[in-house]
């Protein structure tokens, strides 16, 4: 009966949770639907409005970028007298066919148009009046503002046409910066607002563009006229987005216009002073929404309604069963407690049918749940652990035949594989003719005893097997007993240790101060571990650690004080090796950076008290990278560590020889008079390491440059010292190497110039300073330009317009010359086609390329991407490496020349006649130019053998089937001999400087006609 009230309480204990958690569930689903198919509905929103307004972003930015550069072609090409009015009625004919051509490739535009320096409209395209507008802000702004940059109008009322437009003008100048006039384009609105209805998001949406400078309206669909030019108010959040410097954003709020909510997406142009506005309005944006949320609040509302009347009937059952289960409970709970404060369980066995029963209180010994557990005695002996079985049931029959009790202890094992111990009480009971009716018993868990009983014996174990010497001593710090390892140790045995006080371990070596501490701590806090030396019986002395805790009665007072200790010998000795490896280069066993600079500030301190001086000598060995390369690092170094010995024995033990890393030394004189002493240390230092190196079989040679810096006079501290000796290093490398240089403050100033210089490089790209000049190389039978020779130039912000010889040496150094090479490249390869596109066809354009481009070897995929995205003809380009480049790794050079030379871009060798070349390698160089170097060019006309080597390059340059072009031309007999010789092309001052892109074209128009 109970056992039924028990499973119909249960069973609707979770029937009533399972609805719960069903409503719950039901409830929060339906949240969540209506929750994400909002939030699905603001995402596709916002997506919309960011995709309008970047389609109209980019439309608007193509747009501007078209006419800002249709604008400056117009203004290049209109002649100054055009502004003067000195051009008759066929020039102005063909000057407004120019404009009108351009005018064909903008259906946003109702013409262009070009006024004079007074207003004046001279030449149109597109139709209207010639209009005076010398009163217009645009016209005003862009004749009194310097520059040539764009000016765009407010939207203004065409006087040409009478359109609203919005006016794109850009100022004419001379060479000298006089005003001309201006070129306009404008802008129709009326087809922006065509543009905007079809692109138009939603019913109630809203497409615009305003300027970023002050806010102002300048078109919008739906159109509203009022608002044209009217800037937002102060406290709009596009305004303080736009002073933020956010480009594009999303966000919400009521239009200026028409106070209609929206969701807008804005996106600022990044050249042009404008932002594009795309707006869906809320009440767009939520029909779907508003749909969706009505089916699932409908399906939603009649779930629950089923599910209230569900848990209405459950409720009622519930209430029914609720009074007979409280009593049961009740019954229950006494029997509970009266288990659980004896802390065992019971249970009862019919001998007749064999059913088992067992408490609550032993359910939970065996961890079972008795709602779902049948008992029976097979369970039980299923949990009985099989090596205990047998006894179990023996003692049981042994009592019922015996009609006594049994005390016994046993084993049960749980799933999960832990073992619990039981001690088990049973007796039986019988009818009055003897017959056994039922067995009784109690259960109790002592596994908790039994546990401590094998912790206690696994201390004990682990006391006599510890690697680790321990020692327990009394509370008047007698030895009560110690481990194996202890004897092991100290050499005592047992018998030999107890009762005697642990100070006959002594070696001396710790104070009476530091015992004192250590006592004071173990009797403040109970514990102290340290370092203290000990001495074995054998008399050896060693330090150990040991750690000191103590056991205290119920008083607080100390009974035992248990000390572990373990011998650090090793640990010292490798604390001592690490601490040398720190202090010490690993290699050469010198002084490393880290001591040298310790070293060096014990010095300097020591002269500044004393008055005395400090060399530092900085030491580079010379080409030792040559030798790593060829012979391998182990020779390296051997090499080193034998550099090294004779620099510690070619100065005094006072002394210091230190290796920063690599190759680099340095050394550091103390309590020297004058430079002098330091000048013949350094002299010895150069012949003890320039003398003859035998290394595994291998005769090397090696010279040191050495640097030399002196306190006081070059250096107040370590860090100036050490610099100025690394400058006056570098020095000495510059003076042809194998020498000693002392630092000069001049050294310093050209570091620190080379520094900024450098500094500055790395910035000239990022802020667009270089420049390209233009030198015209001419074609000797004709007279004609046949060809440019790109050369850049640096404009420096500070020091003008910088040679390439005055900063390209330090970019080849620091890795720059690879972005600068290819920034060359691309800028040649562009005006290259803006020559073909004004119609100067047949130009050639000479390019440098560096040994780093052709080292690389993606020079023909930069050859391919530039003459693709130019629409260039490959054989207009002259590639022009040197011959010291060439003949680098001439197998390589000849497979980059050959791919070069099968896309048809013209090849030539410069500086022909100043390096080595092979005339076998020359033959095999798919090349069409020599160019014959500047040197030789000068020396024709100075000495009758001057000419002598430019006749036999002509000549030989000829028998090739090569032809020749001769740099440096200066003087008219030096272009009469070379035109005499039959030399093919020249280029030189004779004819032009390096010139910019504007007057090479102007040059190259000249001289072809």
């Amino acid at each position: 009966m109970r056992a039924a009230l028990r499973t119909t309480a249960e069973t609707s204990r979770h029937l009533w949770v399972a609805l719960c958690a069903l409503a719950a569930a039901a409830f929060v689903l339906l949240a969540y639907v209506l929750w994400s198919t909002h939030q699905a509905t603001w995402d596709q929103s916002r997506a919309l409005v960011r995709s309008q307004a970047g389609l109209i972003e980019s439309r608007l930015d193509a747009t501007l970028r078209r006419i800002d550069a249709s604008l400056g072609d117009l203004a290049t090409s209109i002649p100054d007298a055009a502004l003067n009015g000195e051009y008759n009625e066929t020039d102005k004919v063909a000057i407004e066919a120019r404009m009108a051509r351009h005018l064909h490739s903008f259906p946003e535009l109702s013409g262009f148009g070009v006024i004079d320096q007074s207003g004046r409209v001279r030449y149109l395209a597109g139709g209207g009046e010639h209009a005076q507008l010398d009163d217009r802000p645009y016209f005003i702004s862009a004749r009194d503002v310097a520059g040539d940059g764009l000016v765009f109008s407010e939207v203004v009322i065409s006087r040409i046409t009478g359109h609203q437009v919005l006016v794109v003008a850009r100022a004419v100048r001379d060479a000298q910066g006089r005003f001309l006039g201006i070129v306009s384009a404008a802008l129709e609105l009326a087809k922006f607002e065509a543009l905007f209805a079809e692109e138009l998001p939603g019913k109630t949406g809203a497409l615009a563009v305003r300027r970023s400078d002050n806010h102002a309206l300048v078109v919008r669909y739906p159109p509203v006229p009022d608002e044209i030019n009217r800037s937002l108010g102060p406290t709009h959040p596009l305004i303080a987005r736009i002073a933020a410097g956010e480009r594009e954003e999303t966000l919400s709020f009521a239009a200026q216009a028409d106070g209609v909510q929206r969701i807008y997406a804005f996106r600022k142009l990044e050249h042009y002073p404008f932002y594009v506005l795309a707006g869906l309005s809320e009440a767009d944006a939520l029909v779907v929404w508003r749909e969706r949320a009505w089916a699932v609040g409908t399906v939603g509302g009649a779930l629950f309604l089923c599910l209230g009347v569900v848990m209405y009937g459950l409720f009622r059952a519930q209430a029914q069963a609720h009074a007979a289960a409280t009593a049961l409970a009740q019954h229950r709970q006494q029997l509970r407690e009266a288990q659980r404060l004896a802390k065992v369980g019971s249970w009862e066995l019919d001998l007749q049918s064999n059913v088992l029963t067992w408490s609550d209180e032993l359910f939970q010994i065996f961890e079972l749940d008795p709602a779902v557990t049948a008992t029976s005695y097979e369970l039980f002996l299923s949990y009985v652990h099989p090596e205990d079985r047998a006894l179990l049931e023996r003692s049981h029959l042994e009592s019922v035949a015996n009609r006594s009790s049994y005390d016994i202890e046993h084993r049960v094992v749980m799933p999960d594989g832990r073992i619990k111990y039981l001690r088990e009480c049973g007796e039986t009971f019988y009818r009055d003719d003897g017959t056994p009716l039922r067995s009784i018993g109690t259960a109790q868990d002592v596994t908790s005893r039994r546990q401590m009983e094998a912790k206690m014996q696994l201390l004990g174990s682990a006391f006599q097997h510890s690697g680790e010497a321990i020692l327990i001593s009394d509370h008047d710090n007698n030895i009560v007993t110690v481990n194996p390892a202890f004897s092991q140790l100290t050499g005592y045995s047992a018998e030999e240790a107890i009762g005697r006080n642990p100070r006959f371990l002594s070696a001396g070596r710790t104070s009476g101060e530091e015992y004192a501490a250590m006592w004071a701590s173990i009797h403040e806090s109970g514990f102290w571990q340290g370092e203290i030396w000990d001495r074995r019986k054998d008399g050896g002395v060693y330090p150990k650690w040991m750690s000191v805790s103590v056991i205290r009665d119920d008083e607080g007072s100390i009974r035992y004080h248990i000390a572990h200790f373990t011998d650090v010998s090793s640990e010292r000795a490798a604390e001592a090796k690490l601490h040398h490896m720190a202090h010490h280069d690993v290699l050469t066993g010198l002084l490393n950076r880290f001591s040298l600079k310790g070293r060096l500030d014990q010095a300097l301190a020591a002269a500044r008290r004393d008055g005395g001086r400090v060399a530092v000598m900085f030491i580079d060995l010379d080409r030792f990278k040559l030798i790593n390369d060829t012979l391998g690092h182990h020779v390296g170094d051997l090499l080193l560590i034998d550099v090294a010995n004779r620099l510690r024995d070619a100065v005094r033990d006072s002394d210091v020889v230190a290796r920063l890393g690599g190759d680099e030394f340095v050394v550091m004189l103390t309590a020297i008079e004058n430079s002098s002493g330091v000048a013949l240390v350094a002299e010895k230092l150069v012949k003890a390491v320039g003398e003859l190196y035998v290394i595994e079989g291998h005769d090397l040679y090696i010279t040191p440059s050495i640097g030399i810096a002196i306190f006081p006079t070059d250096g107040g501290d370590g860090d100036v010292l050490m610099k100025n000796a690394d400058a006056a290093m570098y020095h000495a490398k510059n003076a042809g190497r194998n020498n000693f240089q002392f630092f000069d403050e001049k050294m310093n100033s050209a570091a620190l110039e080379r520094l900024n210089t450098e500094h500055a490089l790395r910035q000239a790209l990022s802020r667009e300073e270089f420049r390209l000049h233009f030198q015209p190389v001419i074609d000797v039978s004709s007279g004609r330009v046949a060809g440019v020779e790109a050369l850049i130039r640096w404009q420096h912000p500070e020091k003008g317009l910088l040679a390439p010889g005055r900063f390209i040496g330090i970019a080849e150094e620091t890795g720059l010359i690879q972005p600068i090479g290819e920034w060359v490249f691309w800028a040649a390869c562009r005006q290259l086609a803006e020559f073909n596109a004004i119609g100067l066809t047949g130009i050639c354009m000479g390019i440098n390329i560096s040994a780093i481009q052709m080292r690389n070897g993606n020079l023909p995929i930069l050859a391919r991407g530039a003459i693709e995205a130019y629409g260039l003809n490959p054989g207009q380009l002259v590639f022009a490496i040197t011959e010291s480049v060439a003949m680098e790794q001439p197998a390589e050079t000849i497979r980059i020349l050959d791919i070069l030379h099968d896309m048809g871009i013209q090849l030539a060798i410069d500086d022909f006649g100043t390096g080595y070349s092979s005339l076998a390698y020359l033959r095999m160089f798919p090349i069409h130019h020599l160019k014959l170097d500047r040197s030789f060019v000068e020396e024709i006309g100075q000495t009758s053998d001057g000419s002598v080597i430019s006749d036999a390059t002509i000549g030989l340059a000829h028998n090739l089937q090569l032809k020749i072009a001769a740099e440096g031309v200066e003087t008219a007999e030096q272009f009469d001999y070379l035109k005499a010789q039959g030399c093919d092309l020249v280029q030189g001052y004779l004819f032009s400087h390096p010139l910019p892109s504007e007057a090479v074209i102007e040059f190259i128009c000249q001289r072809n006609g």
